[in-house]
C-alpha cells in the first residue's frame, strides 16, 4: 500500500489559451491548433470563446467535469 509522504496544493487559473494547454497536455502527437478549437466549439473539450481567442477550462480538464459543485468538493477551484 502506498504512503502519502507530501501534498502538494497548487491553484491554477480556470482558464487557459488553447495553444498554451496544447503545449502543456500533449507530449508527442499534438493535435492541431484547429483541431482543438473545433474540440472546444462542439463540447468535446471544456473551454469558451472570447474575443476570437479559444481557452480551455483547466478545472474540467483536471477533474473530468465542468460540474463547479464537484470542483468546490475536491478543492481545485
Amino acid at each position: 500500500m502506498a504512503k502519502v509522504i507530501a501534498q502538494i496544493t497548487a491553484r491554477l487559473p480556470r482558464l487557459m489559451e488553447a495553444g498554451e494547454y496544447r503545449k502543456l497536455r500533449y507530449a508527442g502527437g499534438k493535435p492541431s491548433l484547429q483541431q482543438l478549437k473545433k474540440w472546444i466549439e462542439d463540447g468535446e473539450v471544456v473551454g469558451e470563446v472570447k474575443g476570437g481567442m479559444y481557452f480551455v477550462d483547466l478545472q474540467a480538464a483536471i477533474t473530468g467535469s465542468d460540474d463547479p459543485l464537484l470542483a468546490q468538493m475536491m478543492d481545485v477551484g
